[in-house]
């Protein structure tokens, strides 16, 4: 795993080093273009300035790059495979700049709780690093450590971030909604960094997902962790970006787990795991879904859910005009604008289909994200009639990341039916069974 120097924590120096970045490509481009005799982009380079700088900087600006990774189809192959690595090739940090603020954070008995530390990482990602260790009882652990200054590190991000808002404001986004875009992104980040909040939210998901037969969530060591440390059993399982690797009745079970997992979050649990990139799945020969990273966990409020059930429902009927009633339960529209019918047709021409009663939706078969990329100068001309939506920004995000792991995935499913099962269960206050 490569290795890099400290971030930088200041607001300016991440400025220049992003922007830096930007102009490098830029230039880049612009020498392709101008190259006589060169037929067309050779983005690889394009892709290894990106790569190593978001994984250089580390904090938000890394994790945007961990999403945009999730886009397959939509971004040259070499951008799209150097913003993959960085689910689990980012640069690490030598340990003994961790180690005497572990010390420290241990009162000086590091290695009288800890056997051993592997001072190799076992992987690096946006806010900290982890490396496996063993406790005085044998136990095989893996320790998630933040990386020094990571606080200020994302107050310079965020600060950055609030500066570029008011650009929304040129679409015809209210001030109010891009003030709650903000707030929401901020208390993502904030929860993600608060480890105390994570062992919460991790045994939580235990105690619900404890029985389920294919799903694996590791237990947290509480008497182990320390403020900016969090220490978890050590659950190997291989990542989802190589589940192409796996036989397809593996890949179907691991499908069906995914799915029925994320339905009883929200209908059962109604707690939301929020960052589903390939990195924070993982999955076992018998075809056991393991689940890591539990700092982004979104609590659903009843009037989000009833939301997005409107809207599921308005897909499964024959009118798209039904869909209106959903994005105002979300607060997606703008008041006092004219509904955007003709975006809501299309829609619902694109999904009503997959969403009927014994209707088998193959992700791959029906490649979504290619027919959604059709109707952008639709979705532009409707900006002055929808807004943000105030806590669907992760929600959606979420949903977007499961999409692209049910591609990968090559999933095919009776979403509708388990959805409504769900639904139905939800409605009656009743306990989920187990899948």
């Amino acid at each position: 795993m490569p290795r890099f120097s400290r971030p930088s924590a200041s607001a300016l120096g991440r400025f220049l080093q992003l922007g830096g970045t930007g102009a490098r490509i830029a230039g880049n481009l612009l020498v392709q273009r101008v190259t006589p005799g060169k037929a067309r982009i050779d983005w690889q380079p394009v892709g290894e300035l990106l790569g190593d700088a978001l994984g250089q900087m580390k904090g938000p600006v890394l994790k945007l790059g961990q999403q945009a990774s999730q886009w397959q189809d939509l971004l040259p192959d070499p951008i799209s495979a150097a913003l993959a690595r960085l689910q689990n090739q980012v640069p690490s940090l030598p340990f003994a700049e961790l180690e005497a603020n572990l010390q420290r954070l241990y009162d000086g008995q590091l290695y009288e709780l800890f056997d051993t530390i592997e001072p190799a990482p076992a992987a690096a990602a946006s806010l900290g690093q982890v490396h496996r260790a063993q406790d005085r009882q044998g136990r095989a652990l893996i320790m998630k450590i933040q990386y020094p200054s990571i606080h200020a590190i994302c107050e310079a991000d965020l600060r950055q971030l609030r500066r570029l808002m008011p650009l929304g404001r040129l679409f015809g986004t209210p001030a109010a909604r891009l003030e709650a875009v903000y707030t929401e992104l901020r208390r993502a980040i904030d929860e993600e960094l608060d480890y105390a909040a994570e062992r919460d939210h991790l045994e939580a998901f235990r105690a619900h997902f404890g029985d389920w037969p294919g799903l694996g969530i590791p237990f947290a060591a509480s008497e182990l962790c320390r403020p900016g440390v969090l220490v978890l059993e050590d659950r190997p399982a291989r990542s989802m970006a190589e589940v192409e690797l796996a036989p397809v009745e593996i890949r179907q079970r691991l499908a069906e787990n995914l799915c029925q997992w994320l339905a009883e979050q929200a209908f059962g649990l109604q707690r939301l795991h929020t960052d589903p990139h390939p990195g924070n799945l993982a999955w076992t020969e018998q075809g056991e879904l393991v689940v890591y990273d539990f700092g982004s966990v979104l609590r659903l409020e009843p009037r989000l859910l009833a939301g997005y059930v409107q809207i599921f429902e308005a897909l499964r009927g024959t009118s798209s005009e039904a869909l209106e009633a959903g994005f105002q339960m979300l607060g997606g529209r703008q008041p006092g604008s004219m509904p955007p019918h003709g975006l809501y047709r299309r829609i619902h021409l694109m999904l009503h289909p997959l969403l009927q009663p014994g209707a088998q939706w193959d992700f791959r078969g029906a490649a979504l994200h290619q027919q959604l990329s059709e109707l952008f100068p639709l979705l532009m001309s409707a900006l002055g009639s929808l807004q943000p939506a105030s806590g669907t920004l992760l929600i959606n995000r979420t949903l977007e990341g499961h999409y692209w792991n049910l591609y990968r995935l090559g999933a095919c499913l009776p979403i509708a039916d388990l959805l409504a099962e769900h639904i139905e269960r939800w409605r009656g206050g009743a306990v989920t069974a187990r899948p």
